[in-house]
């Protein structure tokens, strides 16, 4: 083949290349369509841009032209818009025109709406009214200011739940400030194997009053530190239960009283704290039976136990 061949086969394809690139520019910019033109006047354009795009109804049927400053501090920015012929029959005089954004922080556009049907039909240059965009910085301070305000709500509603029935009962007077306190050594739910020693007491012999959870005669509990210290042992737990009262506040208050034994048993005597655990098991039906602690006594896991323990762990841990 021909040099003459290539370089015409070149020029073809160059023309074919410049064709398609002036026909995808005039599509998006409407040159080979009927358009007219309308305007719009804004306070500020918050960043839109010449041949930002406008869309009546979502769809794309205009471009922005032009925009101009005003010729005086006391004007308005304004936008002249090129729009589809077909969009005269849909938009009238009391359309508005609203710039918005794509996402949070996308590309700006004008948004048109419709129009009400009885009034007269938009004509080429003439103006609808625009709507400025919303300014983000402002809509950011609102929302840091709702913050604020929840926040010194949250404080003033957990400063007063503190002074309430149950914390005034046990946790200001016996320096717990956060409920979060209750289930440091907390579990969810006693263990599957037997227990091969049991403490029980009635709740109104360790503690003052039936709403509270400060221990009235420790010694009671001497019994069992010094079980704890002279057996070898797995686990023990303490679980304390109500049988009247509200639900919720029967939970938290089983919670604390059997954190405050726990607490006694470990600050005097030798024990090791990590094996020994609470729950609180809140208001159990039980009619006739008085509120009550027991010191549920477990004996060390065996090999094989422990080992099923863990694995039954790592599966846990791996499901997670």
């Amino acid at each position: 083949m021909t040099k003459v061949f290539w370089l015409g086969v070149f020029i073809v394809a160059s023309l074919l290349i410049l064709a398609t690139g002036i026909f995808l520019i005039g599509g998006k910019q409407f040159l080979f369509s009927r358009t007219y033109r309308l305007q719009a006047d804004f306070q500020n354009v918050g960043g839109l841009g010449n041949g930002s795009d406008v869309l009546v109804g979502g769809i794309r049927e205009g471009t922005v032209q032009q925009i101009n400053l005003p010729g005086t501090p006391d004007g308005k920015v304004s936008v002249v818009m090129k729009m589809q012929d077909s969009t005269r029959g849909i938009l009238r005089k009391d359309s508005i025109a609203a710039i918005k954004t794509e996402g949070l922080l996308g590309t700006k556009y004008v948004e048109i709406s419709f129009g009400s049907k009885n009034a007269a039909n938009v004509q080429n240059g003439d103006y609808i009214r625009g709507q400025d965009p919303v300014d983000l910085s402002i809509t950011a301070n609102e929302i840091g200011e709702q913050a604020k305000v929840g926040l010194t709500t949250l404080q003033e509603d957990m400063e007063a739940l503190k002074h309430n029935f149950l914390f005034r009962g046990y946790f200001n007077n016996r320096g717990y400030e956060d409920s979060s306190d209750l289930n440091k050594h907390a579990i969810s739910r006693l263990p599957a194997r037997p227990h091969t020693k049991e403490f029980d007491f009635d709740a109104n012999e360790l503690f003052n009053k039936p709403e509270e959870a400060k221990l009235k005669d420790q010694k009671v509990l001497t019994e069992v530190g010094k079980f704890l210290e002279e057996h070898r042992f797995g686990l023990a737990v303490v679980a304390a239960a109500e049988t009247m009262g509200d639900s919720e506040k029967d939970r938290v208050l089983t919670q604390a009283r059997a954190m405050v034994v726990r607490d006694y048993l470990v600050e005097n005597f030798r024990v090791d704290d990590t094996r020994i655990r609470t729950i609180g098991l809140g208001k159990v039906m039980a009619p006739g039976i008085s509120s009550r602690v027991q010191i549920l006594v477990y004996p060390p896991e065996s090999t094989s136990q422990a080992g099923q323990n863990q694995a039954q762990s790592h599966q846990a841990q791996s499901r997670q």
